[in-house]
Parts: structure tokens; C-alpha cells; sequence
């Protein structure tokens, strides 16, 4: 009973310390939709280089850009600019896009136009003296240490560190779910377990969010849903909440980097198949680890209604 106590205090203190204290409000805008992203990059010619004061990115129809429109905010459909970097992400794509910023320098700067090509696109963007020349990096799987710019010490650690993530956690579920799913099983008999899990996903968020940073709004959704549920039918909330959070740290870093090696044309019956997987993944996976008290059926259902819950969430909402 001790135990039971601890852990229920341990694991809303990791989750609430981990998502307020140590991840950043600005990468939680960032790819939180399946929807196809451009990330702007910013290096000057000029000395001292210029900042960016605001902008406008142009979907074009032509490559001349004789006709274009401005790309606007719907949904979680924006273009938006810091000091030195932009971003934009959209429910379709255009044959042809053209940046047009206004900088500290008092110069307001058109680019060349450019196409699109990945689906998670990384930009590299020259500022000259009186315009701007875009070129897109990173064909391929969405790396962080290879994305345009200059990577830091975090991002060779994250493209090191995560593929070791993906090999330990998923043996490390199959283990919990043989422990938590065998018959007479108490929460004492995998207490350690449990806590391990919770403190193995620290260094795992950390890293998966420079993989996806859709990560945290999936992780926060689906853990609050799954905490509906076991308050709602009254099962083990350490068992639940530990699968949820385990099979989310495995599956949704690989389903981002799946759909970042497609191109920039929205690969809707990839998505819709790749989550149908990911349903199926965490059903099993709820069901394996408390099949004594569970149904397959209803790890299904749970599944479902966390998985479209979080999908949604994360597609509509102008984060």
C-alpha cells in the first residue's frame, strides 16, 4: 500500500515537472498536426546581420509568382517568424512558394521562389543586401543533426541517443507487460518496474521531441484520456498510464519520421494507414498488460478514442 501511494505521487510529479519545467512553450508549436511544415533557417551576408521583424510566405501558381496568395492562418495552419528562424505549416501544398520579410534594417526582402519537396521541409535562407536566396536541405528522414543550420550538442546527442531509445523501451515494455499480465500479479511484484519506466521516459521525451515535437501534445492528450478512463472503469492507473506513455514514446517518433521521408504532396492513405497501425500497436499493448482484467475489445476501443482524440487535437488546434 506504501508503494501504491508512492507511485501515484511519483508519477503526476514526473509528468507535470517534465512538460511545464523542461520543455520549451516554442517547440511545442511546432509539428503538432500531420500536416506538411516548413522550417526556415536564417544565415546573413550582411554585418552586422539584420533580424526579423515580421513576414508573409506566398503560395505561388506560377514559377514567376505572378499570381499568389498569402498563406493564412486556419486551424493549425500558419506561417509565423522569430528573430532568426520561421515557420509554416499547412493542409496542402502549392507548386511554388516566395518569402517576403521586413527586417531591423528598415529593408523589406523578397526570396527566389522555391518548391517543396520533403514532407517536413528544412530550409536554409541567405540574407543579402537586397534580397533573400532559399534552399531547401534534408531530403530524407527528418534528423535532427542534419536539419539546415547549425546543430547544436543536443541535436548530435538526440540523433545518437534515440535510436538506442527505440531498441531499449520496447523490450522494456514487453518485459512490463509479462509481469503486470501474469496471473496473481500484485503492484508490489512490479513496483520497481513501474518506476523505472517513468524515469527511462525523461531522456526519451527529451530526445523525441527533436525528432517531433508533436510528441508532448500527443503524450498530454492521450495520458489524460487514459486517466479518464481508469478513473471512469476503475482500473490500475500505474499499469495504464505507463503503457500509454511507453507504446507513445515508441510509436509516434517512428510514425513522424515515416511520414517526413514522403514528399511535400499530403500522403493521406500513409497517414491513415500508419495510425490505423499505431491503434492497433497500443490496443495490443494495453490488452497484454492487464489481460486478466481487460477484454481485447475494449483495449480496441480505448485505443481508438485516445488515438482520434490526440490526432484531432493535434490537427486542429493553432498551437
Amino acid at each position: 500500500m506504501v508503494k501504491s501511494t508512492r507511485l501515484q505521487i511519483l508519477i503526476p510529479q514526473i509528468l507535470l515537472g517534465l512538460f511545464i519545467a523542461a520543455i520549451p512553450i516554442q517547440s511545442v508549436q511546432a509539428d503538432v498536426g500531420p500536416h506538411p511544415s516548413m522550417q526556415f533557417t536564417f544565415i546573413s551576408q550582411i554585418k552586422p546581420g539584420p533580424t526579423i521583424i515580421s513576414g508573409q510566405l506566398l503560395e505561388c501558381k506560377d514559377e514567376a509568382c505572378v499570381e499568389s496568395d498569402l498563406l493564412r492562418q486556419i486551424g493549425s495552419q500558419r506561417f509565423e517568424c522569430q528573430t532568426n528562424s520561421c515557420y509554416s505549416t499547412a493542409y496542402s501544398t502549392s507548386p511554388y512558394y516566395r518569402l517576403q520579410l521586413e527586417f531591423s534594417d528598415g529593408k523589406t526582402r523578397q526570396s527566389n521562389t522555391f518548391t517543396k519537396r520533403a514532407y517536413f521541409a528544412n530550409y536554409r535562407v541567405t540574407i543579402n543586401e537586397e534580397s533573400l536566396e532559399v534552399e531547401e536541405k534534408n531530403l530524407g528522414p527528418n534528423v535532427p543533426f542534419f536539419r539546415a543550420g547549425a546543430p547544436t550538442l543536443f541535436d548530435l546527442l538526440a540523433t545518437l541517443i534515440f535510436p538506442c531509445m527505440e531498441i531499449i523501451l520496447p523490450i522494456f515494455l514487453v518485459a512490463l507487460t509479462i509481469r503486470t499480465g501474469r496471473a496473481g500479479a500484485t503492484q508490489a511484484s512490479y513496483y520497481n518496474w513501474l518506476k523505472a519506466a517513468w524515469l527511462l521516459a525523461i531522456p526519451a521525451i527529451l530526445v523525441g521531441i527533436k525528432w517531433t515535437h508533436g510528441l508532448i501534445i500527443t503524450l498530454v492528450v492521450e495520458l489524460l484520456l487514459g486517466a479518464g478512463y481508469v478513473l471512469w472503469k476503475k482500473r490500475s492507473a500505474s499499469v495504464t498510464l505507463t503503457v500509454i506513455l511507453l507504446l507513445n514514446l515508441i510509436t509516434q517518433p517512428v510514425l513522424w519520421i515515416s511520414l517526413s521521408s514522403f514528399s511535400g504532396i499530403y500522403p493521406v492513405f500513409p497517414i491513415l494507414f500508419a495510425e490505423g497501425v499505431v491503434w492497433l500497436v497500443e490496443a495490443v499493448g494495453l490488452y497484454l498488460s492487464q489481460r486478466n482484467s481487460m477484454r481485447f475489445q475494449e483495449a480496441l476501443w480505448v485505443s481508438l478514442v485516445i488515438n482520434t482524440a490526440s490526432f484531432i487535437v493535434g490537427s486542429l488546434l493553432p498551437l
